[in-house]
């Protein structure tokens, strides 16, 4: 037995060693073509060697990763290679008689470089309709960049697709004299007629989704001028519904200036999400949050979603039902939307408990859009300080209010996100009674607000301005967060959010709201680069204990400075204000997007 089971075990050893030193040795000529090779590079001057790295496949750790070994490395895979990438970098930049010595050092590799010289640009030579000069960034006298032309080329096209002009006549050319070392830049253009928007074809769907949920995401209507900005607002609001893991919007077909778009979907694989999120701020504290989605609720794109919030200030607990393209009016599509849920907020003098439902219906088509709905509240109200006054404006107690809203908007930006050029136009009207005991009394409540921006070269400058009245009869009958606030990243950003009521001077505000509410703002924003951007801001905040009047109420002011980070979702947004009365007053704010 114990002789057949050693044959055994040479025979299996016999049969299987083969395999294994061939594996091994596999092993070891993967990892010695993985190994990293230190370069240097040299007698660089008008190049970043940065970007040279990058043409070439060097390895750099980032600088925030301070704890890793900063030489630069490149895989024994790319050594062959290198030769090849350099020179269609340097000839890309238009270096075209650089020379460069690649060789071996005990220490790694050393890549030497001879620039030589450029190939520079001469002549530019525009001819168009349309004004493309701003595109153009290249100059008389410096280095030809091959990439920069056809990038410029590439932001030209964009420029008047997002304009509206589908059908122009582009011609760009580079004319390279390398006896000369030198280059003529020639741009003709001829933008063409308007494209208009056509009939959008639904080509592809899941059989759960009626075509009208996705044609309602559409923002725009045909006739509309064709922007590739509208594609990208029906792009974000086909992703909105959370129901769909693919899109494609195909604008190709065209017939005499008129686009008809072609929208396929497909269902995403998951149609339920979790999400917990946690964090700490400086005005609630240690704040948790937790989400349940469910997508394609019973088909028809609809959607519910669960909310749970905690923090020392706040606490929320909220379900919403979404129900896409419940109806259409004259081809405007309208979602129809409910709120249930308890909420519970502490404020500087007053603690505060509501139960409330909400139920609206909602259109948008990109330039416009309106919301009306119903409410009704129930809340608790706690005094839990006195205010430095004789009169109480608000009491303590429990109220129940019921009342209709409704708002539009007209929006005329150049983006949602980090706009540059447009205005927008918004009002909101409210109408309803708080009930019970001596409360039994009617409010109303009208706002309205308007921004404007404009860019010129670097500079972009923003104005807003904000009004609004609660008429209550001067009763006081309402629960205390019906009244007018102010502060924060979207009124005065030298307080925090709904820090500023009634302005008794212009240092000193009531920890309680009014009944007319005034805000302007003013921001000029410089850009540094591609995504940084510095900005200076005026804010300017006053609320009266009167409805319709600023009687006896004072401006608070403030002033300050911030940065902007372009992300792909919107700038971030760091500002810091101060009053301008009383430096003690100050404040940090952090926002993803931008306040005007």
């Amino acid at each position: 037995m114990k002789f057949r089971t050693f044959l055994a075990a040479v025979t299996l050893w016999t049969l299987c060693a083969p395999h294994l030193y061939a594996a091994q040795e596999h092993n070891a000529t993967v990892q010695n073509e993985q190994s990293l090779i230190p370069v240097r590079i040299e007698g660089i001057h008008a190049f970043d060697v940065d970007e040279i790295d990058r043409a070439i496949g060097v390895e750099v750790p980032p600088k925030w990763e301070f704890w890793k070994d900063p030489e630069r490395r490149i895989s024994s895979a790319l050594v062959p290679s290198i030769g090849d990438a350099l020179r269609n970098y340097l000839d890309a930049r238009g270096y075209y008689d650089a020379t460069f010595q690649i060789r071996k050092a005990a220490n790694g590799i050393v890549i030497w470089i001879r620039e030589n010289r450029p190939v520079r640009v001469a002549k530019i030579t525009i001819q168009s309709d349309f004004p493309i000069r701003r595109y153009i960034t290249f100059k008389t006298g410096e280095a030809f960049d091959s990439e920069r032309f056809v990038t410029i080329k590439k932001r030209i096209r964009s420029a008047l697709l997002a304009e509206g002009y589908c059908s122009y006549d582009l011609d760009t050319k580079a004319y390279v004299d390398l006896d000369k070392r030198s280059v003529d830049l020639v741009y003709r253009l001829r933008k063409g007629g308007l494209c208009r928007f056509g009939n959008t074809t639904v080509v592809q769907k899941p059989d759960s989704i009626p075509p009208e949920v996705i044609l309602s995401r559409m923002r725009y209507r045909p006739g509309d001028i064709f922007t590739t900005r509208r594609i990208n607002e029906s792009y974000a609001a086909l992703n909105d519904l959370g129901v769909f893991g693919q899109t494609l919007i195909d604008t190709e077909t065209k017939y005499f200036n008129v686009i008809r778009p072609k929208v396929s979907v497909r269902l995403r694989e998951k149609l339920h999400r979790y999400t917990f999120a946690a964090g700490y701020d400086s005005e609630a504290g240690f704040r948790i949050k937790g989400t349940y989605d469910q997508y394609n609720f019973f088909g028809g794109g609809r959607s519910v979603e669960l909310l749970a919030q905690y923090s020392s200030k706040d606490a929320r607990l909220n379900a919403r039902f979404f129900q896409p393209a419940l109806f259409s009016i004259a081809d405007c599509f309208m979602d129809f939307s409910m709120d249930v849920g308890v909420e519970k907020h502490s404020y500087d003098d007053y603690d505060e408990r509501k139960l409330y439902w909400k139920a609206n219906v909602h259109y948008a088509d990109g330039t416009w859009s309106w919301d009306a709905g119903l409410g009704l509240e129930r809340l608790v109200i706690d005094q839990t300080d006195t205010p430095s006054i004789e009169d109480l404006d608000f009491y303590p107690g429990v109220f129940t209010t019921a009342y209709g809203y409704a708002r539009i908007v007209y929006d005329r930006r150049d983006d949602k996100h980090n706009p540059k050029e447009g205005y927008y136009l918004a009002g909101y009207g409210e109408f309803g009674y708080s009930i019970g005991g001596f409360r039994n009394d009617p409010y109303s409540i009208i706002g309205l607000e308007g921004h404007w921006i404009h860019t010129v070269g670097e500079w972009t400058f923003a104005a807003v301005g904000k009004a609004a009245v609660l008429d209550d009869r001067s009763k006081a009958s309402l629960p205390a967060s019906k009244y007018l606030y102010a502060g924060g990243v979207y009124s005065n950003r030298a307080y925090g959010d709904r820090e500023i009521g009634i302005t008794l001077s212009p240092t000193k505000d009531l920890g309680f709201g009014g009944r007319t509410r005034l805000n302007a703002s003013f921001e000029a924003e410089y850009a540094l680069n591609a995504q940084w951007y510095g900005a200076a801001f005026y804010d300017a905040t006053l609320i009266s204990p009167k409805a319709y009047s600023t009687d006896s109420a004072h401006w608070i002011q403030s002033v300050g400075i911030g940065v902007r980070y372009l992300t792909p979702i919107g700038p971030l947004t760091i500002d810091y204000g101060v009053n301008l009365h009383d430096r003690s007053i100050r404040r940090f704010s952090i926002l993803l997007g931008q306040s005007f």
